[in-house]
């Protein structure tokens, strides 16, 4: 299971079958698609901070492993995902979950891209393959703020 208090890096992932970390909750539970560590904290700081329980997944294989097994009773509500992952990165994830790899319930699931590329096109890109809106690292409270009142 994982435990936020545990580091976590590519030699020490969170175990891919694990379950749902995210505790029934009135906002839901925000799944955090992001393989940087120093990344994953800041934006796990802000998000428990704001009221968001988060879970984390390092790459897009681990994003459709924990939709895929997350419990009815406590569903992920939305996605934040980074574009550039190894293993399976944001775009290649995004169109497996719009495609129903990740289950029926999941294909229409909020998905939001976080990346490092700002460019106008990297925008259109993610909106073109489904993801539903768009933000730009370095992650800063009052844009996620944003984010999560517009889908969270």
């Amino acid at each position: 299971m994982w435990n936020p208090q545990q580091s976590h890096t590519p030699a020490n992932p969170v175990p891919l079958a694990s379950a749902n970390a995210c505790p029934s909750s009135k906002r839901g539970c925000l799944l955090l698609v992001e393989d940087n560590p120093t990344n994953q904290t800041i934006a796990q700081a802000f998000l428990r901070r704001l009221g968001f329980p988060t879970d984390i997944a390092f790459n897009g294989v681990e994003a459709l492993q924990k939709l895929t097994e997350a419990p009815v009773e406590s569903p992920y509500t939305l996605v934040l995902m980074d574009c550039q992952m190894p293993e399976m990165d944001g775009y290649e994830a995004t169109r497996k979950i719009r495609a129903g790899r990740a289950g029926k319930r999941n294909q229409n699931i909020p998905i939001v891209a976080i990346t490092a590329n700002a460019m106008p096109s990297n925008r259109q890109r993610c909106l073109d393959i489904g993801m539903n809106d768009f933000f730009p690292k370095p992650i800063r409270r009052a844009m996620l703020t944003k984010i999560l009142e517009k889908w969270g």
